[in-house]
């Protein structure tokens, strides 16, 4: 298929046109152009970065191909996408050049005016100043006819090391969270440099975050009987069980080593701000207007998540709280950020 021929032929240098108009000096005024748009601030190494190539001015683009160059010693592409229907041929990346093409199927008109051409998501795998640029651009239009540009469109990102851990990937959301604590000495490090952000948080292990984090003091309560004296929860939980924070089951067991639930980091939270006399008094809200998955919220739990929704400190996502997931590093750890900066 001829545009199909067109699309796989030169991908290489289609990378960096999101920031700054690009087109060659004698182009016209009205030539389609391109810029580079970076949607992550101030990446750290182990971050995702997401860049966005826009084309503007287009007439009739019914497939296009982006060259793009771009330090593969900084950067790692994870993936490409595009919202425009029709067909994406695999990016492909060779030394600093990265091609992608894409291309409308079928009896249509192409694209006018300004349209976001690709998503990018890279990888931040060293820090520095990373440079992306658009170089040769291809366009072809409904009737088949092709154009040839070359973009001067360049943009850099900034990494920087001194972000303590380089594995966020996705979890950039909860990096002030996690900068925070750290240096607080709330929290650390699985190893060196390394969080595990998407690691489940354990039952004895949140309260003990909780009771760090918030300097609670209690006297020795009733130990669990699946708690041996000197574990280094042992204290922990035997203040928390003093003021009324956790409880054991009908074997007095706490399963100390159990993943906790989002429900039941929510309710260890609020049965700590109790003790606290920091709880205040809930405003009765519905949460089944905000959230679709509330009849799944355990009844010992639902004052509690209800009550920290109100205070701000619980959004939920995806429309929902999500009562019975575990919860991971990111997310106890955002929570008690707020927690500590709530006034």
């Amino acid at each position: 298929m001829k545009v199909k021929k067109i699309m796989t032929g030169s991908l290489m240098t289609v990378f960096a046109a999101t920031m700054i108009v690009g087109g060659s000096a004698a182009a016209a005024e009205d030539s389609p152009s391109y810029t580079l748009t970076v949607l992550t601030e101030k990446p750290s190494k182990g971050e995702n970065v997401e860049v966005l190539i826009k084309g503007h001015q287009l007439k009739d683009v019914y497939a296009y191909e982006i060259n793009l160059d771009f330090n593969p010693k900084q950067l790692k592409l994870k993936e490409a996408t595009t919202e425009i229907p029709g067909f994406s041929v695999n990016p492909i990346v060779k030394d600093n050049h990265i091609q992608l093409a894409h291309t409308r199927v079928g009896r249509t008109k192409g694209d006018d005016g300004e349209q976001i051409l690709y998503k990018l998501k890279f990888e931040a795998i060293d820090d520095g100043k990373a440079e992306l640029a658009i170089g040769k651009v291809k366009l072809v239009d409904s009737i088949l006819a092709s154009t040839d540009q070359q973009s001067n469109a360049t943009v850099a990102v900034e990494i920087n090391d001194s972000f303590p851990f380089d594995d966020l990937g996705d979890f950039t959301w909860a990096k002030t969270a996690i900068a925070f604590l750290a240096e607080k000495g709330i929290v650390n490090g699985t190893a060196a440099r390394t969080f595990s952000p998407a690691q489940p948080v354990t039952r004895a292990d949140y309260v003990v975050l909780l009771m760090r984090a918030l300097e609670v003091k209690g006297g020795a309560g009733e130990r669990f009987d699946d708690v041996k004296q000197g574990e280094y929860f042992d204290e922990h939980l035997s203040a928390a069980r003093s003021l009324g924070i956790v409880e054991g089951d009908e074997h007095n067991n706490f399963n100390p080593r159990a993943s906790v639930t989002r429900e039941d980091m929510m309710t260890l939270t609020a049965r700590t701000l109790k003790a606290l006399n920091k709880l205040p008094a809930s405003k009765g809200t519905s949460l089944a207007d905000s959230f679709k998955d509330t009849d799944d919220i355990a009844d010992y739990a639902l004052q509690s998540v209800t009550t920290l929704v109100e205070m701000g400190l619980v959004d939920g996502y995806d429309e929902g709280i999500h009562p019975k997931e575990t919860t991971n590093r990111a997310q106890a750890a955002m929570l008690i950020y707020k927690l500590l900066n709530t006034k």
